[in-house]
């Protein structure tokens, strides 16, 4: 979560109820504070296609405060077209990073779909993640694991397990009590093999620094 995270969230907020190509430099224009900023204030100008492009342009770089934002202004149908399902996809990823007014977001989204958009955008977030883990990102270890008992229909604590415990080898704020909560919930599963898979998985994986 970027420094000054919850001010910026309140002056959305109060803009209008919100927690592509671009030049070279985009990989920094994605994640910088300043862009955040300039997607804020276009809320407040009411430039809400702009404020889109650029929550989007964060969103995709797994920013989580805008991708957040970008699930309110896409529910509420301001600078796009209203799209309940990628809003939803958005909340989810948002709530996973650590938004928690995400989850209520996205029950209401839930309010408003079929089942089968539902599905699908449950498991576009756990596709999502599969990808940033493959590209290296440990920060979407602990939220893979998490998706395993918050997000799925039916939760799965030893998939859950295994990917705590991976988060929790490489150090993850928080993975080894969420790793023993998991084990504690693992009933008749056999832990040898879930440790070795986990061992597996993780021999399998190149992690960035």
């Amino acid at each position: 979560m970027r420094p000054g995270l919850h001010r910026l969230v309140l002056a959305v907020s109060l803009a209008g109820s919100l927690w592509v190509g671009l030049p070279a430099g985009a990989d920094e224009i994605s994640i910088s504070d300043a862009t955040f900023a300039e997607a804020v204030q276009a809320v407040k100008d009411k430039n809400y296609s702009h404020a889109v492009q650029l929550f989007t342009l964060q969103a995709e770089a797994d920013q989580h405060d805008a991708q957040y934002n970008l699930a309110l202004l896409l529910k509420s149908g301001k600078g796009h077209p209203q799209n309940f399902q990628q809003s939803l996809i958005w909340a989810w990823s948002a709530w996973l990073g650590g938004i928690e007014k995400g989850a209520e977001l996205a029950d209401q989204l839930l309010d408003m779909l079929p089942e089968d958009s539902i599905a699908a955008a449950r498991e576009a977030v756990k596709t999502r993640l599969q990808d940033r883990i493959a590209d290296g990102q440990k920060a979407a270890l602990m939220q893979f694991a998490r998706l395993h008992t918050d997000l799925l229909e039916e939760q799965d604590w030893q998939a859950a397990y295994i990917w705590y415990a991976i988060a929790a080898a490489v150090g993850m704020d928080g993975a080894v009590e969420a790793r023993d909560e998991a084990m504690d919930n693992l009933e008749d599963a056999n832990i040898t093999e879930l440790q070795a898979e986990a061992g597996k998985l993780f021999e399998g994986l190149e992690l960035q620094p």
